[in-house]
């Protein structure tokens, strides 16, 4: 969303993008938290989820992710558990440390971010323990918590005193923890896979999407758990027209464009994640070159159906297989219509014709 919108603009348009995304067929639906980035203004997925949820009938939602290491953790999972339940099942969890100094900064944390993956699994550690119910104290590096003993009366004997039960929907071991990735090897997949955790790839290039599931099978080897490649996610940015040079244009023209090259451009150029976009396209283009024309070209999948399902298929079977692309959201929200329609045409026309990857090795 663009850092113009009022949290209003940003709320309404997320739940009309969830109606939108249940009744074309979409799977799932993740809202992004974020404290201090202008351009990602969520600060409670919570409640968009829970306003979105009235509104669909099939969808599955999850924050992703919620950053454990800049929450009091005995209060997420109290938060989680909850409205996991509400959801009755339309629910998973996505984690993550937190990526930008300003969130660590605004907590009282190092802007280094030196404490952000310590304190992410000392959290998920004291929430699973509080979704296991039983009585325990917790005094870690960074986080003090427990469980309390469960009374059955006051001091008069006049009133039953019971906890409520706020352990997610059908037990913890049913609850679906997801983790994401960006960067070329990422120890967050290695992580994901040791937890038997889902993973979600941000695509930066064929040898990055790679890596993402080599890592996360690596994990996964180690501690006894068979990978499943029907889990992995690959994030990819998707516009669907009825011609290339149209699908193009609403790119371009639309909230798509103004993002990348206001934002998400600068910040790749700074960190050197375009670099595997540069390789796969053969361009030997210089990072500094790069045109908003070579982004449409190269970076975004746009296209017919029929294009985009070339391209779609062609990541696919170079990867190895994935079980669910998922496309991420951008602001039409002056103009909803194309991208709207774009939604309805990836779900219906492009994904049900991009075949396993096992049916044609």
């Amino acid at each position: 969303m663009k850092p113009s919108r009022s949290p209003r603009q940003v709320f309404d348009y997320s739940v009309e993008i969830a109606r939108e995304a249940d009744q074309a067929g979409f799977a799932d639906f993740m809202i992004g938290e974020h404290a201090t980035q202008a351009w990602e203004s969520v600060p409670n997925p919570e409640i968009v989820i829970g306003a979105c949820a009235r509104e669909t009938e099939q969808l599955r939602f999850a924050p992703m992710a919620h950053l454990l290491g800049l929450h009091n953790p005995g209060s997420l999972a109290i938060q989680v558990g909850w409205l996991s339940q509400v959801l009755e099942g339309r629910y998973f969890l996505g984690v993550g440390p937190g990526a930008y100094p300003r969130d660590a900064i605004l907590r009282g944390q190092p802007a280094d971010l030196s404490e952000a993956r310590p304190r992410r699994d000392e959290a998920l550690e004291i929430m699973q323990k509080i979704w296991d119910r039983k009585p325990f104290h917790h005094q870690g590096e960074y986080f003090t918590a427990g469980f309390p003993e469960e009374t059955e009366s006051d001091e008069t004997g006049d009133e039953f005193h019971m906890m409520p039960d706020f352990s997610p929907w059908n037990g913890v071991e049913n609850l679906e923890i997801a983790m994401t990735a960006l960067s070329y090897g990422s120890a967050s997949m290695k992580y994901a896979g040791a937890n038997n955790f889902s993973p979600i790839s941000f695509f930066g290039g064929m040898e990055v999407g790679k890596s993402h599931w080599a890592k996360y099978a690596e994990g996964q080897e180690e501690n006894g758990f068979t990978p499943d490649r029907m889990r992995f996610r690959m994030c990819r940015d998707i516009v669907v027209a009825d011609t290339d040079a149209e699908a193009k244009r609403i790119a371009l023209e639309g909230g798509l464009g103004t993002c990348w090259e206001n934002y998400l451009v600068p910040v790749y150029k700074e960190f050197n994640i375009l670099q595997g976009y540069i390789d796969d396209s053969g361009t030997g283009i210089d990072q500094a070159d790069l045109d908003m024309d070579w982004i449409a070209e190269h970076v975004w999948i746009c296209g017919s159906p029929e294009t985009v399902i070339e391209k779609l298929q062609a990541m696919n079977d170079t990867i190895g297989g994935m079980g669910q692309i998922v496309m991420n959201t951008h602001d039409y929200a002056d103009d909803p219509k194309p991208w709207v329609e774009s939604m309805h045409r990836i779900a219906k026309e492009v994904v049900p014709n991009i075949k396993d990857v096992a049916a044609v090795v």
